[in-house]
Order: C-alpha cells, then structure tokens, then sequence
C-alpha cells in the first residue's frame, strides 16, 4: 500500500476556501507548507488523493448551498447569500445528507431558523431512522454533534 506521510487532514469551508491543514505530524500547516499529496494504492486499485477529494467534496457542498438555496427560496427568503454563515451551513448540511427534498420536510425548522427561534430549531433538528423491525430510533450522536456545531 502506498505512503501516507504526505497526506492531510483538510477542513473546508462551505465557500471553498483552505482556512489550513493540519500536516502528518499533526501540527497546523498552510498551504505554502508544499505537503505532498499523492493517490493511494488500495491492493492494485488506485484511489484518488487527498487534493482530489477534497475538490469533490468542496463542489458537492456547493451544489448542496445551491440546492439549499433554492429550497430557501420557496421559503420566501430570496437572498440565501444575505443569511448569516451558520444559517447557510445549517440549510447546506440538511441538502448535503438528505437532498433538497429532504430539507422541505422540515418546514418547521427552515422557518425557525430563518426566523432565528433557536427555541423552535431545539425542538426540530433531530434526525431518526427505523431500525430493522421498523422502530423509529433516534440519531443520538449525530443530533449531538450538529447541535454542538450549531448552536
């Protein structure tokens, strides 16, 4: 299997944007620190590097806040772009797991957190799924952790 010394763990921003990386000793690194990324054999089977995931993911988070934004529009707020960070990475993360579709079956939410009712939003955001004999159960550590990031 290939090398990953030069490999990065890279936090991107919804606009796209490097705030840095952090480099294989796992200090803080900048992006003139020159790591070198490079594919990563898997068994014969080439995967893609560090820089073309990154790239994948920054264009899927792109269509999810336009998506996002479209959804919002219906919402008669026109201006995603003129909603706060935190309201656009909310809206951009619900489009980004569950589609545009899934973000219009929380009208309660959307409304909420447009409205900036972080008392509603509390109530609202949680996400479940149904296990194998069909119980609704919920998503406990990911309803953590949006909510830390979040609120």
């Amino acid at each position: 299997m290939g090398s990953n010394a030069g490999s990065m763990l890279v936090t991107p921003t919804l606009d796209g944007s490097r705030p840095g990386y952090y480099g294989p000793d796992g200090g803080f690194a900048t992006e003139d620190d020159n790591y070198q990324t490079s594919a990563v054999d898997y068994g014969g089977v080439q995967g893609i590097s560090d820089r073309d995931a990154e790239n994948l993911l920054i264009a899927d988070l792109q269509i999810a806040a336009e998506g996002a934004s479209n959804v919002i529009s219906e919402f008669g707020s026109g201006d995603f772009d003129a909603l706060c960070q935190n309201c656009q990475e909310i809206f951009t993360d619900f489009v980004f797991n569950l589609g545009s579709g899934g973000l219009r079956k929380f009208p309660k939410f959307v409304a909420a957190t447009l409205d900036h009712d972080t008392e509603v939003m509390h109530q609202e955001y949680k996400r479940y799924y149904r296990d194998g004999y069909g119980e609704l159960k919920e998503l406990e550590h990911r309803n953590a952790e949006f909510a830390k990031m979040f609120f």
